[in-house]
């Protein structure tokens, strides 16, 4: 369970805690996409957030979860080596939902803020899972994101 402090600051990233918004209108964001910060993490923490409030009507967004292989850490090349003889591998989507829609074994997301640059690696992976038989796919923020993710979410029903 995310701690309060995280879930505030997600949510006041979007205007939920100052009340500009509320819960059941969190899709809506309450501003548009262009005057929101492009920040890729509080892009990622305003996607759980969502999930979180929408977790009754789509049971599978409980099997969201983030893949914590990118970002800068403490240990240096030292810890990066560590992690990668652990199986870190560069360019793994940010977030897998384990849960099979329709032709899909699950879904990936790679989620970049509005102007993100896809990397190598990161277009690698994507096709390589989507060979497997998995989703795969680049979103650029939250809105983009959501509405993969209500796509996706949607094959489940239609079948």
């Amino acid at each position: 369970m995310p701690k309060k402090r995280e879930v505030g600051a997600a949510l006041e990233f979007y205007g939920l805690a100052s009340g500009k918004l509320k819960a059941e209108d969190l899709r809506y964001l309450g501003k548009p996409p262009a005057k929101r910060k492009q920040h890729e993490a509080g892009e990622q923490a305003a996607l759980f957030a969502w999930a979180r409030t929408l977790e009754n009507k789509y049971p599978a967004l409980r099997l969201m979860f983030h893949i914590p292989n990118g970002g800068t850490r403490k240990g240096g090349a030292i810890e990066g080596a560590r992690l990668k003889a652990q199986g870190v591998k560069g360019g793994i989507p940010d977030i897998f939902l384990a849960s099979p829609c329709g032709p899909y074994h699950g879904l990936f997301v790679e989620l970049k803020a509005e102007k993100g640059r896809l990397q190598d690696s990161q277009k690698w992976w994507i096709e390589q899972l989507d060979a497997q038989g998995f989703r795969a796919v680049v979103c650029f923020g939250f809105d983009e994101a959501r509405t993969e993710i209500e796509r996706y979410l949607s094959m489940a029903e239609s079948v």
